[in-house]
């Protein structure tokens, strides 16, 4: 059979590196299911798969690479947001007369998908939504504050305007409400393994906590609460990978020097700390301003733990998905205060505990090899974009 056509409009164009860019490359590079197009508005890379480049008009552009561009920033993310979907988009318009695509397919946010339900309604193509993050209400996304509601709303209208939705929760799926179409398609997790041999190497005899992930804003500053908070112990380390960490440069300088952060580090390569952890954390904010982004999205990072098949600990509220997970089916031993003292303890518990220890590795895999299984989630992601197109022809 010939590959379903999938023109994919985006923000960030697949990645295997970190975030929702990983997640649409793990749908849809790895395994090579589709014949694929990606038209992106990104600041692009060297080697980035961008078919088509999708730019803001060149006075807009300038001015916010200018100097000028940081005092403006809210201003233009405005336009971005309001006023360039207005008009149709020629570069996007050119991809869908010469690649054809059968159907179109958005990272749900606040501009771009804008532009590309619109170009799938003028085409008459069916529009596929991938809504794994809050985009309205995360800094950088919207311009304004006041501008949040506005794209709330509009979030929610993309979502019922979609033939098919993939949602990253069950939180994000309750949040949008009812479609007739809609789907929990958890984060697709790496398959990478790596034999206990290349893990990485221990100088001393702590119990080894790992979290990879996102180290900025508010997951920057539970981090580093835990990271001070370990560092006054002597029978636990804490090791953290994720790009640009926004740290006070003191407790930044501190955790490079005794290899507590390790910066970002490819898949393949955080694997190998992955493989050395005795227990692996992740992380959900508990402050009130991002309550709404906690219980619609679903870090990658849960997914990608359980399949070492160590204790994992889900430090965050009860309201977030990943708890409700993890209190319905297991794989997580949850900590749901904000205190640091209570990680601590729970660490040192499962260090002294072998039968929790072990029940919580069995858990762990059990996740992995249902819920969260890869290949079942990549079969309903494929299967689902497939009775789209085959039910409109």
């Amino acid at each position: 059979m010939e590959k379903l056509r999938v023109l994919l409009v985006s923000i960030v164009p697949p990645r295997n590196d970190c975030g929702v860019r990983i997640v649409m490359h793990r749908h849809l590079v790895e395994g090579n299911p589709f014949k694929l197009h990606v038209a992106s508005n990104a600041d692009f890379e060297y080697g980035l798969l961008v078919h088509t480049p999708l730019r803001l008009p060149y006075l807009i552009h300038r001015l916010r690479k200018s100097r000028f561009g940081p005092r403006l920033a809210a201003w233009i993310t405005d336009y971005e947001n309001f006023i360039w979907p207005l008009a149709a988009n020629g570069a996007l318009e050119e991809a869908v007369q010469n690649f054809k695509p059968d159907v179109v397919l958005t990272l749900a946010e606040c501009g771009l998908s804008e532009i590309a339900r619109k170009t799938a309604q003028r085409h008459g193509l069916p529009l596929a939504g991938l809504f794994l993050d809050w985009f309205p209400v995360t800094k950088g996304h919207y311009g304004h504050k006041w501008t949040r509601g506005i794209l709330s709303r509009r979030y929610r209208e993309l979502y019922a305007a979609c033939d098919l939705a993939f949602c990253t929760s069950d939180g994000m799926q309750e949040m949008l409400g009812p479609h007739p179409n809609s789907h929990v398609v958890y984060p697709m997790p790496g398959k990478y393994r790596v034999p206990v041999e290349s893990a990485w190497p221990r100088a001393n005899e702590k119990f080894r906590l790992v979290y990879v992930g996102a180290v900025r804003d508010f997951y920057g500053r539970m981090l580093c609460s835990l990271i001070k908070k370990i560092e006054a112990t002597n029978d636990l380390e804490i090791i953290v990978i994720g790009p640009g960490a926004d740290w006070p440069k003191q407790t930044l300088d501190r955790a490079r020097a005794r290899g507590s952060y390790l910066g970002f580090k490819p898949p393949d390569e955080a694997a190998e700390v992955l493989a050395s952890a005795d227990t692996l954390l992740v992380v959900m904010s508990f402050e009130k301003e991002h309550e709404l982004f906690m219980r619609t999205s679903f870090t990658t990072k849960f997914l990608d733990y359980v399949a070492f098949g160590k204790p994992v600990i889900l430090w965050g509220p009860e309201y977030c998905t990943p708890v409700r997970v993890a209190r319905k089916h297991g794989g997580a031993a949850v900590v749901s205060s904000s205190d640091t003292g209570a990680v601590v303890s729970l660490c040192r518990q499962i260090a002294t505990d072998s039968a929790l220890s072990g029940k919580l590795s069995h858990e762990a895999l059990q996740l992995h090899q249902t819920l969260f299984n890869p290949d079942r989630l990549q079969d309903i992601f494929v299967q689902k974009l497939t009775e789209l197109v085959d039910g409109r022809n």
